[in-house]
């Protein structure tokens, strides 16, 4: 069983190196997916929305490795790329991003050639028929993808494809706003209840980490992450503050940081972390 409890950190102010008593900024910038792949580490870089309303087609998949503490310099893999895009994840021999404000999947070849699977048609963001999907993740030949259906006025779902994109299954949840999904070791799978502060787990128990609005999950062996931060008008969300929860595996808090960023992403840094789709 592994006890590590080195994580990286996806915020509006950075990404931050966290464990259960300090924090430390890597690198300053507007990032949302944040994912481990061996010794490389890919983000989802993006830009205040001021700024993206005049450029919205600044979102980067930007690659770093960690070594000694820091972060390397940084790599463009893809630019150009719609500002709006969420997680970020490995599967399949493939790259993936979800590309929230065109209601597609992006998944990349290892030349980063572009597929893009059409989930809903193109919307007018935050309109009536915007499902807003903001997490993915791959198991076995399963993909699930969360709606977080605020803008729908609707609870959101959890909705499962085969690898040809084709719908399976779908789970309509008690809250609207939620994110994350991470199958466990059961089967069952775990989420962020993000509105009423707390993780859910599918059809069973809920765990309340705080009043504050939870995104960003991170599961391993014996310990699960959770961030959590207030809730404000979009523009200003780089400026809230968050926290960082963590849990034993039967949901007692054991430690819990302040950060002076919200969470939008979590990962353990050694990999071993099941809200990773390919788990070292």
């Amino acid at each position: 069983m592994n006890d590590n409890h080195d994580y990286l950190v996806a915020s509006r102010q950075g990404i931050y190196y966290v464990n259960h008593s300090e924090y430390r900024l890597l690198r300053d910038g507007y990032y949302f997916g944040i994912t481990v792949s061996g010794a490389d580490i890919y983000c989802f870089k993006s830009r205040p929305l001021v700024e993206a309303a005049e450029n919205p087609r600044c979102g980067s998949i930007v690659r770093y490795r960690y070594r000694d503490g820091e972060l390397s310099d940084g790599e463009v893999m893809v630019e150009g790329l719609d500002y709006n895009g969420h997680q970020v994840d490995v599967f399949d021999g493939a790259f993936w991003l979800v590309d929230s404000g065109n209601q597609q999947i992006l998944e990349f070849d290892a030349n980063w050639n572009q597929t893009a699977h059409r989930i809903g048609p193109p919307v007018a963001r935050r309109s009536a028929d915007d499902a807003h999907i903001n997490a993915f993740h791959g198991r076995g030949d399963r993909i699930y993808l969360m709606f977080h259906n605020g803008h729908r006025g609707i609870p959101s779902e959890i909705v499962e494809f085969d690898r040809g994109f084709r719908e399976t299954g779908r789970t309509r949840l008690a809250s609207t706003a939620c994110h994350d999904v991470v199958p466990l070791e059961d089967g069952s799978l775990l989420y962020c209840e993000s509105i009423k502060g707390q993780l859910a787990i599918v059809g069973g128990e809920r765990y309340k980490i705080d009043a504050l609005y939870t995104r960003g999950l991170a599961v391993g062996d014996a310990e699960i992450a959770v961030g959590s931060s207030l809730y404000g008008a979009r523009a200003s969300r780089h400026m809230l503050p968050g926290f960082v929860t963590f849990l034993d595996r039967a949901y007692n808090r054991v430690a819990r940081l302040h950060l002076p960023a919200a969470p939008t992403q979590i990962r353990r840094l050694d990999g071993n972390d099941r809200s990773l789709s390919t788990p070292r």
